[in-house]
């Protein structure tokens, strides 16, 4: 199969570019920064938040390799901060890279799905897309509206054999600590609470899952005739807490989470 990869330089995108590479399929990582024979693939340079990019990096793959079967959407970063205090502008560029940086690249690859009736769309979503996350609100907002999306893109695009679905990691040990940005302004009501916060999520960050295992799931779903809607996958811990939520419900999850994250 080809497969383009976005974001496939470092993380969960190289771990996942290498696994399918070492099965045999054609693998098409893509970087901001990178391009050339990288590990056992290759990597172009794309930026997934210019259309103009975008355009020509698909308009160039297919010249290449005629035909496309799998689209990962995996570019994306986290943006920590308070609510209030986090600009609209650091916000724009969240959702611009994790969310439009998914629509453009859906948009271009659909025309050349659907004239082949067939083609597959998985989305590195987060378990952030169905938990809201203290000091990481726009990140889940962004991952938020992933489910959204693909929940209505399903219905659209039933009629042309294509199937998209999310992949929701919980924390995987990866660059996701060294690449986090933050908010450039921490008010003082909120600095305490904040760097607490962060102490906890990089220590789940750090002691994350192996990422092989994202890749090991996504190769199984590259045969699936018929994809879910959306697969979890991560530590027990981290995982199970969504169904938590749905049996118990928003305000005792939100108790919870209190106690977890330590917020008074």
């Amino acid at each position: 199969m080809n497969i383009i990869i976005t974001g496939a330089s470092s993380g969960i995108g190289q771990v996942v570019a290498e696994h399918l590479s070492n099965l045999g399929h054609q693998v098409i990582g893509t970087s901001r920064y990178k391009e050339g024979n990288y590990r056992n693939y290759e990597l172009f340079k794309l930026d997934v938040t210019d259309t103009l990019s975008v355009d020509e990096f698909i308009n160039k793959i297919l010249k290449r390799f005629v035909k496309i079967d799998i689209l990962i959407n995996n570019a994306g970063y986290v943006l920590s901060g308070p609510i209030e205090n986090s600009s609209i502008q650091e916000v724009k560029q969240q959702f611009d890279t994790n969310y439009f940086g998914v629509v453009r690249m859906i948009q271009k690859i659909l025309p050349h799905y659907r004239a082949n009736n067939s083609g597959k769309i998985l989305n590195i979503c987060s378990l952030a897309g169905q938990i809201g996350m203290p000091f990481q609100a726009h990140y889940s907002a962004s991952k938020f509206a992933l489910e959204g999306l693909v929940e209505s893109l399903r219905l659209e695009l039933s009629p042309y054999n294509i199937q998209i679905c999310n992949i929701n990691p919980g924390d995987f040990k990866t660059h996701i600590t060294a690449n986090r940005k933050t908010s450039e302004c921490i008010g003082v009501a909120y600095s305490t609470t904040f760097k607490r916060t962060l102490e906890i999520y990089e220590k789940e960050e750090f002691n994350g899952a192996n990422p092989q295992k994202i890749a090991k799931l996504i190769a199984t779903l590259l045969s699936k005739k018929t994809l879910k809607t959306r697969y979890t996958v991560g530590k027990l811990s981290q995982t199970s807490a969504i169904t938590f939520k749905r049996i118990f419900g928003a305000q005792i999850f939100e108790k919870v989470m209190k106690w977890l994250w330590k917020i008074n």
